[in-house]
């Protein structure tokens, strides 16, 4: 179940859409050396045409997703609707979004309704920085690690990503060294969770103000599957040089 992952977001960060044509014109020869999954995730009126102007190499994402499904919900876009155009991956219970009141009731509700409609929700996780200080990191993770799974069987369907409020955006980054202890606190607690050994396996990423400079030091670490960010991925060469950074996994063959 574990894979190296790429997921880059361009929050709202892209323009128009004469220059979202003007990224995949110069994104799809990047993107057709590829060898590691990637996923790119557009702001909802930009999956149209992402959907259709993606290259092979690289899947569809979708920033959010509602909690509800179809309704008069004004404003909403459930997850229905984003798998009709082609999205296979969608962040859930990221930072901005939990910072922005979004609860882990909220979170769950996502969750079930990416899996229902066939999408795999990336679910974030994270402490603020009054709880990193206050060493309650792995209690706060184990809350919203259990509230998102709540009800859910699909524990194989889903994607976790640890993304420290206190290092978004802030300038203050955890160690590559901290960072994989924290995941491999949260493979232990998958398998404590589900009761099922192999649970711990799932894909694990990063989301922790991820750089150009940084990225090789988590993706070097054994338990860190991957990396999310959102930093200058509106420019597809600058994609293309997070995917390609060369790094040896410790403990793994060369990647």
């Amino acid at each position: 179940m574990r894979r190296t992952l790429f997921v880059a977001s361009w929050k709202a960060n892209m323009g128009s859409q004469a220059d979202v044509q003007k990224f995949f014109t110069e994104f799809r020869p990047l993107a057709a050396s590829f060898t590691h999954e990637v996923v790119l995730c557009p702001s909802f009126v930009f999956i149209d045409v992402a959907s259709r102007a993606m290259p092979s190499t690289v899947k569809l994402g979708a920033q959010d997703v509602s909690q509800f499904g179809a309704g008069p919900y004004t404003g909403e876009i459930h997850a229905g609707v984003l798998s009709n155009f082609g999205v296979k991956y969608c962040i859930v219970g990221h930072v901005e979004r939990r910072t922005a009141g979004e609860t882990d009731e909220m979170i769950n509700k996502k969750v079930k309704n990416c899996i229902a409609n066939g999408i795999t929700p990336i679910i974030c996780v994270g402490d603020t920085l009054a709880e990193y200080q206050n060493n309650m990191t792995r209690v706060v993770i184990e809350r919203q690690m259990r509230e998102a799974l709540n009800g859910v069987k699909e524990f194989d369907r889903v994607i976790f990503a640890y993304q420290p409020i206190w290092s978004i955006g802030t300038g203050h980054y955890t160690s590559g060294e901290y960072t994989d202890l924290i995941i491999d606190f949260m493979r232990k607690h998958m398998q404590k969770l589900t009761g099922v050994p192999m649970a711990g396996n799932i894909t694990m990423l990063y989301g922790g103000g991820v750089t150009l400079s940084n990225a090789r030091e988590y993706l070097e670490r054994p338990e860190i599957d991957g990396i999310m960010w959102g930093l200058a991925t509106t420019k597809a060469e600058n994609i293309a040089a997070f995917v390609n950074v060369p790094f040896t996994r410790k403990g793994m063959g060369a990647k």
